[in-house]
């Protein structure tokens, strides 16, 4: 079996994945990795059979050249190299552990969370209403469809006017206490 290297470069991220994705789906080839050299130009580096590697360089031209004009930098396939392919090639990134958040991280936003509430419930309900009516309409019916369990039909919060607004508003802060 005679191995190859195949190696595409792009201008921008987008046509570099748009090539890398043409490349491994057409033909049976392997990602060495890729290397952002600058500029906007990425390259990508892939290896396989001669035959392979060659259908999945010219499946990746087509699909950068169908993506848009001028984003295909250069193409190139070394078959049957001399050195080995991973001599030259810096290490695959390894895929980092996801890192799933521990109890105590999870208690403090909590926590958090019931502080900021409970300043919201100490206000004085009037200063509350005085900042609903110095408010727009349009803010306010933004800030209605934020409300859970709102009283207004989210499909009729846009028909209502000011004063509805801020009544439901404030019902809806006495409910949420």
């Amino acid at each position: 079996m005679n191995q190859a290297i195949g190696m595409i470069e792009t201008r921008g991220l987008l046509a570099l994945i748009e090539a890398t994705d043409a490349m491994l789906k057409s033909s049976e080839v392997h990602c060495l990795g890729k290397k952002q050299v600058g500029g906007g130009l990425n390259t990508v580096l892939i290896t396989g059979d001669v035959a392979a590697v060659e259908t999945a360089i010219q499946a990746a031209i087509a699909s950068v050249q169908y993506l848009g004009e001028g984003l295909l930098a250069a193409s190139h396939v070394i078959p049957r190299p001399d050195i080995d392919a991973f001599s030259f090639v810096e290490e695959v990134t390894k895929i980092e552990e996801i890192k799933t958040p521990e109890p105590e991280e999870e208690l403090t936003e909590i926590i958090e969370l019931t502080e900021t509430s409970e300043v919201i419930e100490q206000e004085p309900k009037e200063k509350v209403l005085n900042e609903l009516q110095q408010m727009k309409v349009t803010e306010l019916r933004k800030l209605a469809k934020e409300q859970p369990n709102f009283s207004i039909p989210q499909k009729n919060i846009h028909r209502a006017n000011k004063e509805k607004l801020i009544k439901a508003l404030m019902d809806s802060l006495i409910i949420n206490e």
